[in-house]
């Protein structure tokens, strides 16, 4: 008898979350974001076409992006790297998703060697985007801490984390680190600062299972914190310094990813980042077939704090003997978890001549009996 990291009325959790890194190239002057974007624009979309990696639609589209920049940056035109909010909210159509925002500008923060490198530095900071963020609020989106030093120092994550509920109004707050940055105490030092998960646990340079499951887990460091991990990255994907698929190979690989979620259930966490389907990566086809072949699957589609909060409604789940009737066995869950979240469900594995597993739901009700079934 279990109860299975799969949501009643689900196949598996399908978390949607994007690292707010770069609002506005206009903020960005002619620093080396800039000139990187012009090169990407330019010479690299040129090249992309050659080798059959782009469209021509998006070769122009960046050509023309290129070519409006310094008009941009006189407050002539447009910013293009602007209103990410509106265009995700577009996008998913009413699914809910994270959006992890840095509190301070111009903090490269440290590593673990020491001072980071300057390029890790903001160009913003939350308070410059809180309209953005209130929009993202309204339309039922979660927004978390992109944290600087967090990892490493919990008085500084207070700080941090503090800056990001101000901001957003926020109670909880979880927190995934800008370039991933952490070592086997930040767990700890996280919870200590007071976040409510992290969501860190991931590759840079590939995409895949970095703690070699789909699960929110928690780690040995923290009493009381969940991990829950990060499987794709979209710049893992594309850069050319990283994996550098086409469009084409990239489908293939997630689409084995989104299939190992429906068949062995947890949350497949995916990260797609604020500038992404703007110029010069127009990235936006590759995600929307992603979210189509995640809902053609049967997943839940869950911000990561909803995510954690219904793994935490599972650890909560407690087996008992049921003395009254011989050879029963209840299944306990807290009352305060009936709330939104799906359901649990109760699988059960019977042996002998009927060999195989059944699943039924959990039913939760007021007085915290969630499930009977025969004792096996």
């Amino acid at each position: 008898m279990e109860i299975p990291p799969v949501p009643d009325g689900y196949r598996f959790i399908a978390c949607l979350t994007h690292d707010i890194d770069h609002p506005s190239i206009r903020r960005h002057k002619w620093d080396h974001t800039t000139l990187g974007f012009l090169y990407r624009a330019g010479f690299g979309s040129l090249w992309g076409f050659i080798r059959g990696r782009i469209t021509i639609r998006n070769l122009l589209k960046n050509w023309m992006a290129a070519l409006k920049l310094p008009f941009v940056q006189f407050g002539l035109a447009e910013d293009f790297w602007q209103g990410f909010d509106d265009r995700y909210l577009k996008l998913e159509n009413g699914l809910r998703s994270t959006f992890f925002v840095i509190p301070f500008e111009n903090r490269p923060g440290e590593s673990c060697r020491g001072r980071a490198s300057s390029l890790r530095g903001a160009r913003y900071a939350a308070r410059d985007i809180a309209n953005t963020i209130h929009n993202l609020l309204n339309a039922g989106c979660e927004i978390g801490l992109h944290g600087i030093d967090a990892w490493r120092d919990s008085t500084i994550g207070r700080e941090e984390l503090e800056e990001i509920r101000r901001v957003a109004k926020a109670s909880e707050v979880g927190v995934r680190m800008h370039w991933l940055f952490h070592d086997q105490d930040s767990p700890l030092i996280l919870e200590k600062a007071g976040a409510s998960y992290d969501s860190t646990m991931g590759y840079n340079a590939t995409v895949g299972y970095r703690t070699g499951t789909t699960q929110v887990y928690k780690p040995f460091q923290a009493s009381r914190l969940l991990e829950l991990p990060l499987h794709v990255m979209d710049t893992a994907l594309f850069y050319p310094a990283y994996l550098g698929l086409s469009a084409k190979e990239a489908e293939v690989v997630l689409d084995r990813m989104v299939k190992n979620g429906a068949q062995f259930g947890g949350c497949l966490t995916v990260n797609w980042h604020d500038r992404s389907l703007a110029p010069e990566r127009l990235w936006d086809a590759c995600y929307r077939d992603l979210i189509e072949s995640l809902r053609d699957r049967g997943a839940w589609f869950a911000t990561a704090g909803e995510a954690v909060a219904w793994f935490r409604k599972r650890r909560s789940a407690v087996f008992e003997t049921d003395s009254t009737e011989l050879g029963a066995v209840r299944v306990g869950v807290p009352a305060d978890s009936a709330d939104r979240l799906p359901g649990l469900r109760l699988r059960l594995h019977e042996v002998g001549q009927r060999r195989g597993m059944t699943d039924r739901t959990v039913k939760e009700s007021v007085d915290a009996v969630g499930a009977w079934g025969p004792q096996r």
